[in-house]
């Protein structure tokens, strides 16, 4: 049998994710069709794929991800996998400020910690997988600042704000206030508002279309936040969201699902 050429694995690879894609709606041939494959052709890629248990027939002319297919997407979920792919950009990020770093989302209206990376010798109370209070932390302003008047209204009016410190802003109308000059701004920080005498800045991170779906900081004492060192800081944190926004494995929501607004330019 001779070698297939790269062009035709290409095509034998779009057949296969455009079957797993499908989930039996449309017929074979119909997808042979649009991925731009002969029939007869699209027929041997299918007998492979058949035979490895990578799709199953569900019905003449329809096919479902097989069990090889489905062991292959179960063996590491996506979250696991960019996790993995975003730590080595929160690593380097934390080595190159010597400060913790951060990568989290929003979930049920708290700030969801995915990643975290810390270069200093007394490590921060976060940890992976924990939630914390949007409207306290950097990620969280930098998320809530990205959400739309009337889901910000949402979550404001859900419920009073719990002051964790003297410093954690409770009053709904200051809270929009600084989210405004969040959104204005491009960046958030959170000065104390957790625990006293730590603060944090914090980046957004979007996805190709620039839809906040993420966000990035850095925390460490409140003295290492000062004009002198904040440029550097802020450098330090888009360049690593622009790496995650580059990534080929991301968790952002499709445009319907997305809570998230432009990115300010």
């Amino acid at each position: 049998m001779s070698k297939p050429n790269s062009r035709t694995l290409d095509k034998a690879l779009d057949l296969l994710i455009a079957l797993g894609v499908d989930g039996g709606r449309q017929s074979f041939a119909d997808i042979a069709e649009t991925v731009g494959i002969p029939f007869s052709t699209a027929r041997r890629f299918g007998a492979v794929f058949e035979s490895r248990q990578l799709i199953v027939r569900q019905k003449a002319g329809r096919y479902l991800p097989g069990p090889a297919l489905l062991e292959m997407a179960e063996g590491m979920p996506r979250r696991s996998v960019f996790v993995a792919m975003a730590r080595p950009v929160l690593m380097t990020l934390s080595r190159n400020l010597g400060m913790t770093a951060h990568l989290g989302v929003l979930e049920d209206q708290m700030v969801t910690y995915l990643c975290k990376a810390s270069a200093e010798c007394t490590p921060l109370f976060t940890r992976e997988g924990m939630q914390l209070e949007a409207y306290c932390s950097g990620i969280g302003k930098v998320l809530l600042a990205a959400m739309a008047d009337d889901e910000l209204g949402r979550y404001l009016a859900g419920g009073s704000l719990v002051a964790l410190t003297p410093n954690t802003i409770i009053d709904p109308d200051r809270l929009r206030t600084e989210l405004a000059l969040v959104r204005t701004n491009g960046w958030a920080m959170e000065d104390g508002e957790v625990v006293p005498g730590l603060a944090c800045l914090a980046t957004p991170v979007t996805d190709p279309s620039g839809l906040i779906w993420a966000a990035i900081s850095v925390s460490g004492e409140r003295r290492r936040f000062d004009a002198r060192t904040q440029a550097r800081q802020l450098a330090s944190l888009k360049a690593a969201a622009d790496t995650l926004a580059r990534l080929p494995v991301t968790l952002s929501p499709s445009g319907a699902e997305a809570c998230a607004a432009p990115a300010p330019e």
